[in-house]
């Protein structure tokens, strides 16, 4: 029996999706939640196999309960089903450690066919999702090949507002040193100020806003 915890802020997708579940015999809901601190609050009584969620909840959201999850109830599998799929938020909760998600679109046999997987001890991504994953790691190897790891370390400092002194005193570096860095990487690029690095570490998911 596969114990599922459900947590939507729309009642009949909450309704629809624990009906739906209730036509297979090896799945029990075993509670559901219309945010996310309450999500968490049923998560520690019932303990559940596979927790399904949304991204966007009130109270606390997704990312945040995912967050508490893996801190606190880290055996619970973790599956998004969200209409919010970008980039910014895929990678967030990749960075947590989700097992699954599937845009709110999937049907439902992929949804159980999800919740099946992620419950014996695999990810599951829909086809969609994972192109954009992909797409995620493609851009990931271009910006580690393309920048040394301190080049990186002074883009993300920079693009949070950070002037020279105040990198090299994050960083531990000389100041000469923070100016050394920056004009080259503004040199591997072909630009010349902090605002069109801001926008190249944008639309190279360098940083996420």
């Amino acid at each position: 029996m596969i114990k599922v915890l459900l947590a939507d802020d729309h009642p009949l997708m909450l309704l629809g999706l624990g009906t739906m579940l209730e036509g297979y015999p090896e799945m029990s809901v075993v509670g559901t939640a219309s945010d996310g601190a309450a999500a968490f609050e049923k998560a520690a009584a019932t303990k559940p196999d596979v927790m399904v969620f949304d991204i966007v909840m009130p109270v606390m959201d997704g990312i945040s309960l995912c967050r508490r999850m893996r801190a606190e109830l880290p055996d619970v599998a973790l599956l998004a089903l969200s209409s919010d799929t970008s980039q910014a938020t895929l990678k967030q909760l990749l960075h947590i450690g989700i097992d699954g998600f599937l845009p709110k679109t999937a049907d439902d046999q992929t949804i159980v066919e999800a919740i099946r997987s992620v419950a014996a001890g695999y990810e599951y991504f829909g086809t969609d999702i994972a192109r954009l994953i992909e797409k995620i790691s493609l851009a990931k190897k271009a910006s580690d090949t393309l920048f040394t790891p301190r080049e990186l370390d002074v883009i993300r400092l920079s693009c949070k507002g950070l002037q020279y002194k105040e990198i090299a005193s994050s960083l531990g570096i000389k100041y000469l040193t923070v100016v050394t860095i920056k004009n080259n990487i503004f040199r591997k690029l072909g630009i010349n100020n902090t605002v069109e690095l801001v926008l190249y570490a944008i639309k190279k998911n360098l940083i996420t806003l």
